[in-house]
């Protein structure tokens, strides 16, 4: 069989001569473009290697930076403004940029130096000389404007003044100090409302921040896209900043008069002032003492000496400093004492299981097993009016009897005694546990709660109360803010006035005012008295627990004009530094000096004939040193001796070892 032999084919190389030459070309070309290349990156680096340096760090810097926003203000009801955020600069240094030319350092140094004094020549130079090439130094914190005016003037005047730029931040400032500073609040770092308005209005002062970001255009431009900050919101208050300046500054009188009195220490364990317009709840003054200073809240020095300061643990300076912030009018619970008695004679004519034509024999007090309730006095036959006028304990409890329990609850409800305010600041400590229900009480329970111990309440809820009484029966919600304003102080929002109920009718409030008016024209509130003004009011005195240490808390509750009430004033004085502390005196001294200046600054004129009445006192009575004991007062009949309490047991619930007075 014959083979088959296949013949191969002559395979073809892929390229050819010509094809192989232009491959040999290209690659050559390709080379010598990246020898170019290296040699012109080398070049550049070369000539101009920290202009992009600059514009790569600048780009970093500036790529992802937060605009910050500005805090709103908090305003008085004129629009003074209370508080506010003004700008500060933090300085910056870029040591590479002063260190590239040796004629820029001296210069800039120098502006350095003589615009920002708390930085010295020797630490700048230090900066330049073992950190020359930092882009990024915080020479300084929270610079002034007028200190950046002062350094942008002197780089106008000498251009070799280089490598220093300014990052604007806010800082919150309170022009007026101590003024109203347990109401404001203040804000710590981070716009942060720690207490007050501050606080309870945090979200509404605080803003957006913006953000800048950072790239490179062609051409080696760098551009920049900005999405500004949103800055917060304004909250205008209720409160008139001339009035709270009257008010802190008799505050302030009683206190220092009384310092150091009986006893070692400030004028009293704390004093507080509240004024009110009773027909809005508005709240127009909110003062306590002891205060302190917005700018710098965290200075004890005013209270306590060096030696004691540093001799706090941190957990005791921080228990002081928050007894310091804390907002007594809101914070604070205690027995109220007699000024609780007009709401114990509402409710009864109310129900009218107490009526207009009833008398009360006042034989000094009122048995209950073996403990007896004394009066501090033996008033004989007492008709409403003289009850009040003269603060009878006795009459009071013999009221309760008749309003029974139930009853009682009832309006107590009604007057907000077993609930919080709801006043738009932050703390406000709820009684529940402090107030006894209808079902919980002992007779001598509705006995003393008749006259105002045996249960607390806080100074908001009382004067909230009160206002009611002598209203036309009408409880508003108490509020310190009016209105919110935009950064342009545009008005975005307004507080309406909120009425919450109705708590007693009209003719019982028009005949509950007829009573108090006695009580400060000729019963135990003729201390208060502002000549030439008509006013009604009710005084309170509250033995603390423990009962029996002497310990007690006075107040006056007053308000005017006498037929159509524009302002209620509650006066509080907790522990008078004094031998003898039950005597409300202490508290109208108070209230009558704030009134006369109040009075014609609020447009109040005189509406009765002046007759010289209270002229020759002042803050502590008559003369001007405090007495060691109680103030006299005056007007009351030789055998009608001053408002107190005593002998009355601690069923609170408390425990023995705690005053009544606290959170």
């Amino acid at each position: 069989m014959a083979r088959i032999v296949r013949k191969r084919k002559k395979i073809k190389p892929k390229f050819n001569k010509k094809m192989r030459g232009k491959l040999i070309f290209l690659f050559a070309g390709v080379i010598l473009a990246l020898i170019v290349l290296i040699i012109r990156i080398f070049y550049l680096d070369a000539k101009n290697s920290e202009k992009y340096k600059k514009i790569v760090l600048d780009q970093q810097a500036y790529g992802s930076k937060t605009l910050p926003f500005r805090r709103g203000d908090i305003l008085d009801r004129k629009g003074t403004v209370l508080a506010t955020s003004e700008p500060v600069y933090n300085v910056i240094l870029d040591c590479s940029v002063v260190n590239s030319k040796k004629k820029y350092k001296n210069p800039t140094v120098k502006a350095i130096t003589e615009s920002f004094p708390n930085i010295s020549k020797e630490q700048v130079e230090s900066y330049l000389r073992d950190k020359k090439d930092a882009r990024y130094i915080v020479l300084l914190k929270k610079q002034s404007k007028d200190q950046k005016k002062n350094f942008d003037a002197k780089v106008k005047k000498n251009k070799n003044i280089k490598g220093i730029w300014f990052e604007k931040e806010y800082k919150r400032k309170y022009p007026y100090g101590t003024l109203a500073s347990s109401l404001i609040g203040f804000s710590s770092s981070g716009n942060v409302g720690t207490i007050g308005l501050e606080n309870y209005y945090n979200s509404t002062l605080n803003g957006t921040p913006g953000r800048q970001y950072g790239y490179l255009e062609s051409g080696n431009n760098f551009e920049k896209s900005t999405i500004e900050a949103k800055d917060g919101k304004t909250v205008m208050t209720t409160i008139d900043a001339n009035l709270q300046s009257i008010v802190e500054r008799k505050i302030k009188e009683f206190n220092d008069a009384y310092a150091n009195n009986a006893r070692e220490g400030t004028g009293s364990a704390h004093t507080a002032v509240v004024i009110m317009n009773p027909n809005n709840g508005e709240v127009l003054a909110m003062a306590n003492y002891p205060n302190f200073d917005l700018n710098n809240p965290r200075d004890l020095s005013a209270y306590y000496s060096e030696d004691e300061i540093n001799a706090m643990s941190e957990d005791t300076k921080l228990d002081n400093l928050n007894k310091l912030w804390q907002n007594f009018a809101v914070s604070y619970t205690y027995e109220p004492g007699s000024v609780q008695k007009p709401l114990t004679v509402a409710a009864g004519l109310e129900t009218g299981k107490v009526t207009r034509d009833m008398t009360f024999f006042c034989d000094g007090g009122e048995n209950f097993g073996n403990i007896r309730i004394r009066c501090e006095s033996h008033h004989g036959i007492q008709t409403i009016q003289d009850a009040l006028k003269n603060s009878c304990n006795d009459s009071l409890m013999q009221m309760s009897y008749l309003i029974g329990k139930e009853d009682f609850e009832k309006y107590m409800r009604l007057f907000g005694m077993y609930q919080k305010t709801g006043i738009d600041l932050p703390g406000e400590t709820f009684n529940k546990s402090l107030i006894r229900t209808a079902d919980q009480m002992q007779p001598v329970d509705l006995a003393t709660n008749a006259f105002g111990q045996n249960y607390n309440c806080t100074m908001v809820q009382m004067i909230s109360a009160f206002s009611s009484i002598i209203n036309g029966g009408v409880y508003y919600q108490p509020h310190v803010v009016k209105k919110v304003l935009d950064s342009d102080k545009n008005t975005i929002s307004e507080v309406q006035d909120s009425v919450v109920r109705q708590t007693i009718s009209k003719s019982t409030s028009d005949q509950m005012r007829e009573y108090l008016y006695h009580v400060v024209s000729e019963g135990t509130g003729t201390t208060a008295k502002v000549d030439g003004y008509s006013m009604g009011g009710k005084t309170g005195t509250a033995e603390k627990i423990p009962r029996g240490q002497g310990n007690y808390l006075v107040s006056f509750m007053g308000y005017a004009p006498q037929d159509n009430p524009q302002i209620v004033i509650y006066c509080i004085v907790d522990e008078p530094n004094s031998t003898n502390e039950p005597h409300s005196t202490y508290a109208q001294n108070i209230a009558r000096e704030i009134l006369k200046e109040a009075f014609p600054y609020l447009g109040i004129y005189p509406d009765e004939e002046q007759t010289g009445k209270n002229a020759d006192k002042t803050i502590v009575g008559k003369g001007s040193t405090a007495p060691k004991s109680a103030p006299a007062q005056q007007a009351i009949p030789e055998e009608l001796p001053e408002e107190a309490t005593s002998d009355i047991p601690d069923t609170t619930g408390a425990p023995a070892d705690e005053p009544a007075v606290g959170q």
